[in-house]
């Protein structure tokens, strides 16, 4: 076998390309050998007395409300309120047309004296017919029928005094009176108008606005969460107590300068929502809450020992279970599950996962990878967007 220049040249080119391919690989090497150790911030945790607050969605309603209609028929004379003001119970609304009524009253007494007068003459006959009667001068018939006559008579007066109080009953319900003290709606009706007893719309509407009613929706779940942990002897305090403190948080954020207080809570449950209503009690002597109005009721519900976790450490599995990072003592990072309470503010009451003293990485956890090399950097960076 003959090895020529043309061997030679093959051999020299094949060999120029392997270097030139293999290159890139040493550089990659070298370049990965180089790459700096990344920054990471992180917050020191310590157990702590959280008090625990449950914010959920409350309606203002009102502790009562009285639907003023009329209870006799008549025209309607005058309106004696301002429509929109406060009125108080007892109060006089509206005037209806009195002289049929009075009319009718008269009608009942003059009755009523007629029968008097008819039963006090029988009496009269009766006390002449008394000894007559023992010397047969009067017949014993005649007698019966005077004494029946006038037990007939009692019974009507009777009827006649009833008759007379229904008829001062109608005439005093001409004048329309409040039956509580509150605030008045507009007037359904105008002077002039045909007022019925049986009709179906009130012609004015009276609300008592303070205090007021706030019924606040609670999941079942909550519920449960809290008695387990007063099983648990977690809590120090929990609703059921004297006094369970709430805080209103009105529609354009501003919180209500008063507290209200848990009365009672339902023992029913609705079907679709899962849920329960909770009643509380407010004063309202501005009248800022109004009936039907939607606030957000922050409950204090009672203290556990918990850690506060940033939020921004907080992150999620695909199976939707919590975990973070913590940074050990060599700067590693490490993969810790977590038991979550709730969010306040821009903390998350975390329960269980971590121990104190644990360094938990705060800086866009979701760009570092566990077992990785950091240099840690105490301190918490700006809240950011992330996945909870």
């Amino acid at each position: 076998m003959t090895i020529t220049d043309s061997f030679f040249t093959k051999w020299h080119k094949e060999c120029a390309v392997f270097l030139v391919l293999l290159l890139p690989l040493t550089a990659c090497k070298k370049q990965k050998a180089t790459q700096p150790i990344p920054n990471a911030n992180f917050v020191t945790v310590h157990p702590q007395e959280v008090e625990l607050l449950v914010e959920l969605t409350g309606r203002i309603t009102p502790m009562r409300v009285s639907e003023v209609r009329p209870q006799v028929n008549g025209y309607l004379y005058k309106r004696l309120f301002e429509e929109g003001t406060d009125v108080f119970q007892g109060q006089q609304l509206y005037q209806v047309d009195p002289r049929p009524y009075q009319a009718a009253l008269k009608n009942a007494q003059g009755k009523l004296n007629s029968d008097l007068a008819t039963f006090r003459a029988q009496t009269l006959k009766l006390k002449r017919y008394a000894p007559l009667k023992n010397m047969d001068a009067v017949s014993r018939q005649d007698y019966d029928d005077t004494l029946a006559a006038q037990e007939a008579t009692k019974a009507t007066i009777e009827s006649d005094r009833a008759a007379v109080r229904q008829a001062e009953l109608d005439l005093e319900y001409t004048g329309i009176n409040a039956t509580i003290s509150g605030r008045i709606s507009r007037s359904i009706k105008t002077q002039g108008a045909l007022m019925a007893t049986n009709q179906a719309n009130p012609v004015a509407i009276i609300t008592q606005l303070d205090p007021v009613f706030v019924d606040i929706i609670e999941p079942t779940v909550e519920q449960l969460r809290l008695r387990s942990r007063l099983a648990d002897g977690k809590l120090q305090t929990l609703r059921g107590s004297a006094h369970v403190p709430i805080d209103l948080i009105l529609e354009d954020n501003t919180r209500y300068p008063l507290q209200a207080n848990l009365l009672f809570t339902e023992v029913v449950t609705d079907q679709e929502t899962g849920s329960v209503i909770q009643r509380a009690i407010v004063r309202n002597p501005d009248k800022l809450l109004l009936s039907g109005m939607y606030v957000r009721a922050i409950m204090h519900e009672g203290m556990q020992t918990a850690f506060l976790v940033p939020q921004e450490g907080i992150m999620r599995a695909l199976d939707n279970k919590p975990y973070l990072y913590i940074i050990n003592k060599d700067n590693v990072i490490e993969r810790r599950e977590i038991g979550l309470e709730r969010l306040q503010e821009t903390y998350w009451v975390v329960t269980k996962g971590i121990q104190a003293g644990d360094r938990v990485l705060v800086s866009n956890p979701t760009s570092y990878s566990p077992g990785q090399k950091v240099k840690a950097e105490e301190g918490r960076t700006p809240v950011g967007e992330v996945p909870i």
